[in-house]
């Protein structure tokens, strides 16, 4: 027609084509959506409303709702397995693996969901990791905070896309682990481009609640577990959502003992007995020096750790080397494609220049 102009088609990222591409070659394969669930009767439409038009099954594990989810899940054409709960949430998670049917399994949380758009790249995904003999995926998951307009809270990597054939251990913080009982070691990371997962459950108002019920099942796993290194991180994490610094440092000083974790978010207890350090004393310098030092070997990459290390530095009157650690963090920054989430961004950038100029006039400009 005489004056309209062709519309131009969208520019397609690499990753988009290749997972194209994937989807066309591997034939069709049947996926199972699970969730467990208990008073989520606000929260799983939306979660089973984000994958409903990808998935063949849906299969919801009940622990004894008193609202209406169990109608919910039902409305939506969900298998529903009522069982009782037991302070466990891998057993829950496991039964609903052991009734599901497909090839591969999404397994979210109730207050989790895909945004829109991000489930049409499942079924591509998933075969380009059959493609690359993977049998997980690492997705990113984003923490927003409903309470305050949807504010992000932080990020984070999770396995949550994966192969039949895995099962979960542990009462809380619940870990994926192979037949053999073995981490999962076959992963294909995503690209934040081509899928997310968003997570409203640490939003302001409920925070707390889960924090004291999170403590008491990790210190009921404590004596029990034959892994006690597998959650001082997580005891740690609690501890500090509870504002009880001298359990979280405590915790935190034996998760960093036993080495960096092939999980994610490993970094937290670093945080964690940081930001402790950083508002203790002045007597205590000398523990945050040696703290940052370890946080910069287990993390090189992460541009705040080095910052850390480059204010403890100066602290101690040592502000060449603080200038050198301080423009490291910056190049870190500028160049960071790690998995842990970083909470460098530009103004913290613009405050790290700033730092390093002060610290050249306290040394007479010599721009070291």
């Amino acid at each position: 027609m005489i004056g309209l102009k062709k519309q131009r088609r969208p520019v397609k990222s690499r990753e988009q084509l290749l997972f194209e591409m994937s989807a066309k070659k591997f034939g069709a394969m049947k996926i199972s959506a699970c969730w467990i669930a208990r008073n989520e009767e606000k929260n799983l439409p939306r979660s089973i409303d984000s994958v409903k038009g990808v998935v063949d099954e849906l299969i919801v594990v009940d622990t004894g709702s008193t609202d209406g989810t169990i109608e919910v899940a039902k409305n939506f054409g969900a298998q529903v397995i009522e069982t009782e709960w037991a302070n466990d949430f891998s057993t829950p998670r496991n039964l609903a693996l052991e009734n599901a049917t497909g090839d591969w399994i999404i397994f979210l949380d109730a207050d989790e969901y895909f945004p829109e758009g991000a489930a049409d790249n499942i079924r591509p995904t998933i075969n380009l990791a059959v493609q690359r003999r993977k049998i997980a995926l690492l997705i990113k998951l984003v923490n927003i905070d409903i309470d305050k307009n949807n504010e992000l809270l932080d990020s984070t990597y999770l396995c949550r896309v994966f192969k039949r054939g895995l099962h979960y251990v542990g009462r809380i913080h619940e870990e994926l682990r192979t037949e053999e009982n073995k981490s999962v070691d076959k992963i294909l990371p995503v690209p934040d481009s081509v899928m997310q997962i968003v997570h409203t459950g640490y939003s302001s108002g409920v925070n707390r609640e889960k924090a004291d019920r999170n403590l008491k099942m990790l210190l009921a796993e404590l004596e029990t577990t034959d892994e006690p290194e597998r959650i001082y991180g997580y005891l740690a994490q609690c501890y500090n959502g509870l504002d009880d610094a001298a359990n979280a440092e405590r915790y935190a000083r034996l998760d960093i003992e036993h080495g960096r974790k092939d999980t994610t978010f490993a970094s937290s207890s670093h945080r964690i007995l940081i930001k402790i350090l950083s508002g203790a004393d002045v007597d205590r310098l000398e523990e945050r020096l040696s703290e940052a030092t370890r946080a910069v070997e287990d993390f090189p990459s992460l541009p705040e750790f080095r910052a850390e290390l480059a204010e403890c530095l100066a602290a101690s009157g040592e502000y060449a080397r603080a200038m050198r650690e301080m423009r490291q963090a910056i190049r870190n920054y500028e160049s960071y494609k790690g998995m842990e989430p970083t909470t460098f961004d530009r103004a913290t950038v613009r405050f790290a220049e700033d730092r390093i100029e002060q610290w050249n006039e306290i040394i007479g400009g010599k721009n070291l």
